[in-house]
């Protein structure tokens, strides 16, 4: 009788990377007291930027909710968000 080798579920055999991975840009990480924000330094102590993460916007979508055969749409009412991401 033949033994097969374990594999990986179906689904997981097709997961790969999204993005190229490689050593951070950074090397410490530091709070700064009066912003209360994080400051990446690089080797040198040298304070990096980091770029932005993008900004969220919810908006509303609306529809019109129908009558029946013969009857006018009812008003449009506010029934769903739908969010944006937009890079900094």
């Amino acid at each position: 009788m033949a033994t097969l080798a374990p594999q990986a579920p179906w689904a997981m055999r097709l997961v790969t990377d999204r993005l190229p991975v490689g050593p951070p840009s950074y090397t410490a990480v530091t709070l700064d007291p009066s912003t209360q924000t994080a400051v990446y330094t690089d080797a040198a102590g040298q304070p990096i930027e980091m770029g932005g993460h993008g900004t969220s916007k919810t908006t509303g979508t609306a529809s019109m909710s129908g009558g029946r055969d013969g009857q006018k749409p009812q008003p449009q009412t506010q029934d769903d968000h739908t969010t944006d991401y937009e890079s900094d």
